[in-house]
């Protein structure tokens, strides 16, 4: 088989040969438009096209050598390169004049952006992409905003509305690759709505057009639905041998979602055939492609196979092990969850906010049209148009009264913590980081300390989870109380807790972490009927020990967290330092 290096040469010298044959515009526009054709179906001859298209570049106009950005940037998401691909779709949205460019640049970053969970940027950049869909000329690039709302109204859950939009689709004349995608998107809503008893039939039909369009990534995700509807029916060998069988064909797309989500449906069904081995190695297929961008759901359903295989080899080390990373990946996915409803929901009440304001703008357009003519009918009238408007801008005033108010609410619940009332996970994050530019550019330490309750999950079995609120509570009270101004506090979910101090040193980080231990041993349990002191294991870092970046010291803090648990809890641990050193237990701080 040819390899892609020649193949790339092969595609250049034809492309060029082309724009020898042919005035140079119109080779530029035949390659661009072979290159779009193909951007889905066939990866690899996508990457040669582009690579062919570097020929043209120098003599391409402006317009045309943003088209050529705009597909370098569809590939940038093929291969996961998400953040590189969002920048880059935002960036040509705001060069550019032409309706349909600007058009597809927003709905890339409007996709991309939902798949690095931007929720809100995503939404954002759909309802722009949606607000100028007539005015593209071309009707197959208008329905790719439809499209591109049933893929994104699925991300944030809306099955209905991504249902609705296929639908719309499906009734069209649309291209046969729009229709292939709409299809996939019917059956992806239909089946997590649970509405058609014969979607079985569908997806088969589904899965013909997508092959006859040669566009593996939607029929492998089809095949995926396939493959469910038989293992829900107690076909599980048939599901095996389906997947199984295409599984070259999905891992040659280089799509990594898609390669998860079938690797993580063999791992569930290989273990419920009793193939452990085979499921484990589909498991960990999965956990390996993490770091790209294998889908929340699939990561959960790799950590469930490897805690449940291990278990049931007896390896109780590993099965505990694993079944912390799957309680870990399975709160994140519910967490996401979470954020996506948000955000859905925060994008809908700022459209109603921009609706608003366009109604108000109107009618005090309206208003001032009135009163220009009754100005010519009679000073009576100009008087009640003067009393009229009193009215308006007292409304327009109230209204903005009520608007700010209510963007200050949503600002604190983005930024905090429910229950304790201290920085959630995410604004500590974005906290943690300008703190530590900073210290940076003054030349000063950064410490980190976290800590972790002892045996919570044993407290809120034998007293409520009541009582389990009411100790995390206290826990952030006493996190408070050891902070310093400017120093950060903050919630990061379940019972962890985050301290980060300007200016710390090792010496700093050990004190804030043994004041917070004598704090919290000092809290009054009584009130909840708790006869034992509240503990937590604590680990420290700082930037000199770590670097000046917060990825590294969390994990620093976090691996010495774990360690101080692994070793008998209640007690400090510094990254970095021998087992002796900085263990703190108590009756000896």
């Amino acid at each position: 088989m040819m390899c892609r290096a020649v193949r790339a040469v092969l595609v250049t010298m034809i492309l060029a040969a082309c724009a020898v044959a042919m005035p140079a515009r119109a080779g530029i526009e035949a390659a661009l438009k072979h290159a779009d054709s193909i951007r889905t179906s066939d990866p690899r001859e996508f990457a040669d096209a582009l690579a062919g298209l570097a020929a043209f570049e120098p003599e391409a106009t402006p317009n045309q050598k943003l088209r050529i950005r705009l597909l370098r940037t569809y590939q940038k998401t093929l291969t996961g390169n998400y953040e590189s691909a969002i920048a880059d779709a935002i960036d040509i949205h705001q060069r550019t004049d032409d309706p349909t460019l600007k058009f597809r640049a927003a709905l890339l970053a409007a996709n991309t952006a939902a798949i690095t969970r931007e929720f809100s940027l995503g939404l954002r950049y759909l309802e722009i992409a949606l607000a100028m869909q007539d005015q593209v000329p071309e009707a197959d690039e208008r329905h790719l905003g439809s499209l591109v709302a049933a893929i994104l109204y699925t991300e944030y859950g809306q099955h209905s509305l991504s249902l609705h939009y296929a639908k719309q689709l499906l009734s069209l004349e649309t291209s046969a690759r729009t229709r292939c995608a709409a299809r996939l998107k019917k059956i992806e809503a239909e089946w997590k709505l649970g509405t058609r008893p014969e979607v079985e039939r569908d997806t088969h039909i589904a899965i013909s057009d997508c092959m006859a369009q040669k566009e593996p990534i939607a029929t492998g995700l089809l095949r995926g639905y396939l493959a469910r509807q038989w293992a829900g029916a107690g076909k599980t060998a048939k599901a095996i041998e389906l997947l199984e069988t295409h599984l070259s064909e999905v891992e040659a797309t280089g799509f990594p979602r898609l390669i998860g989500e079938i690797h993580s449906l063999l791992a569930e069904y290989r273990q419920a055939t009793g193939d452990l081995a085979r499921a484990d190695q589909h498991a960990r297929t999965v956990l390996e492609l993490g770091e790209k961008d294998a889908y929340s759901l699939p990561l959960v359903i790799a950590h469930r196979v490897l805690f449940e295989t291990a278990l049931k080899r007896g390896d109780l080390a590993t099965a505990l092990d694993e079944y912390r990373s799957y309680a870990k990946a399975d709160k994140a996915r519910l967490d996401e969850v979470k954020a996506r409803e948000f955000a859905f929901q925060l994008s809908r009440h700022e459209l109603q906010q921009r609706d608003q304001a366009i109604g108000l703008l109107s009618k005090q357009n309206e208003v001032l049209r009135l009163e220009q003519e009754v100005a010519r009918k009679s000073a009576q009238n100009t008087h009640l148009l003067v009393l009229l408007l009193i009215v308006i801008a007292s409304a327009v005033g109230f209204w903005a009264w009520k608007t700010k108010r209510m963007q200050m609410k949503l600002r604190r619940l983005a930024q905090t913590d429910g229950l304790t009332g201290i920085s959630n996970r995410r604004h500590f994050r974005e906290q943690a980081d300008a703190l530590l530019m900073r210290c940076a550019s003054s030349g000063r330490e950064t410490a980190l300390i976290l800590l972790d309750l002892d045996n919570f999950k044993r407290l809120n079995d034998h007293h409520g989870h009541a009582a389990g609120d009411w100790v995390l509570a206290r826990v952030a009270e006493a996190c408070r109380s050891v902070c310093r101004d400017g120093d950060l506090c903050g919630r990061l979910g379940g019972e962890e807790f985050a301290i980060m101090s300007c200016g710390g040193d090792l010496a700093a980080a050990e004190r804030i972490a043994r004041q917070c231990r004598e704090q919290l041993a000092a809290i009054d349990t009584s009130p909840i009927g708790h006869g034992e002191p509240i503990t937590a294991s604590f680990g420290c870092t700082t930037s000199v020990r770590s670097g000046p970046t917060f990825e590294l010291m969390f994990a620093h803090a976090d691996n010495a967290m774990y360690r101080a648990k692994a070793e008998g809890r209640d007690r400090i641990r510094i990254h970095g330092g021998p087992s002796g050193v900085a263990v703190l237990q108590r009756g000896t701080a």
